[in-house]
């Protein structure tokens, strides 16, 4: 991946509060949903309930989707990403200590309270992007720039991945 698109990857993510969610059910049909997120570098973090529909997918099929689109004023202010992920309930303390940290810096509280009530009773996903699309109307209408991570060995947290 090049610098550019990452810086702009990066931005995109930072002005963003919320991301869209694609999951697939256990009967086959796509559950899309709308979180709050945060992120550390390219990997995306979230927040949800322990028993939600959102868990029982990702624990039955990690593959997920999601779109993250920042407001914008007119459409050539566009600017976009659509990815596929793959996701895991993170439960290392140390990183859910600096998940809990990014939340209190996205989303302050008042009285700043300690980071492990910041996550009490929520169970924490982390979203590995495989792919990312990377949409950029200031360029032109509909500039798209289609990003492989597997294959970039800079990209954080890669593994290999079967997943498209």
């Amino acid at each position: 991946m090049e610098l550019e698109q990452r810086r702009l990857i990066l931005s995109i993510l930072g002005q963003a509060a919320t991301l869209t969610l694609a999951t697939v059910r256990e009967d086959g049909w796509p559950h899309a949903t709308v979180v709050s997120f945060v992120n550390d570098d390219l990997n995306l973090y979230f927040g949800t309930d322990l028993l939600s529909q959102k868990i029982r997918n990702i624990a039955r099929d990690p593959r997920v989707s999601a779109t993250v689109t920042p407001g914008f004023e007119t459409s050539r202010d566009i600017q976009a990403l659509s990815l596929a992920a793959e996701a895991e309930r993170v439960t290392d303390a140390a990183e859910l200590a600096r998940v809990a940290d990014l939340v209190l810096k996205k989303f302050p509280r008042p009285g700043r309270p300690a980071p492990a009530e910041v996550l009490e009773g929520v169970a924490v996903v982390r979203l590995r992007p495989t792919v990312v699309s990377v949409l950029d109307y200031s360029e032109t209408f509909g500039q798209t720039d289609l990003i492989d991570l597997r294959a970039d060995p800079a990209s954080p947290g890669r593994r290999d991945s079967r997943s498209p």
